[in-house]
């Protein structure tokens, strides 16, 4: 199989949250295959969303997608047998990261306050 990769960013990303202080959050999602054979895994730091989308099952692509709430801001990546990194500035006022991991028929949602 092919690797597809698919970004997708609907609206503006601007760089946001100057002088925040917080800790970093780290997430993992994955999808109903189980983490083993696909995962969403990544960090929300200083207003930055680096992630690491990862597919490793034969039998389906992985579908990962992220929005940002209030903004409606939304970033899907699609993996089709391959591991995919990339990283998104969040948009200033952004307080909720709902992240999707879709693949074996079915989808697993983890919402991270921000």
């Amino acid at each position: 199989m092919k690797s597809l990769v698919l970004v997708a960013a609907l609206g503006a990303l601007a760089l946001g949250f100057p002088g925040t202080a917080a800790a970093a959050t780290s997430f993992e999602v994955c999808s109903p295959l189980g983490c083993a054979a696909q995962s969403v895994r990544g960090t929300v730091d200083r207003g930055q969303l680096a992630v690491t989308v990862s597919d490793r099952s034969p039998v389906s692509a992985l579908t990962a997608r992220f929005v940002v709430s209030p903004q409606g801001v939304q970033t899907q990546i699609v993996v089709d047998d391959g591991v995919r990194h990339a990283v998104v500035t969040l948009p200033p006022g952004a307080n909720q990261l709902t992240v999707t991991a879709c693949g074996g028929g079915g989808c697993n949602s983890k919402s991270i306050p921000l």
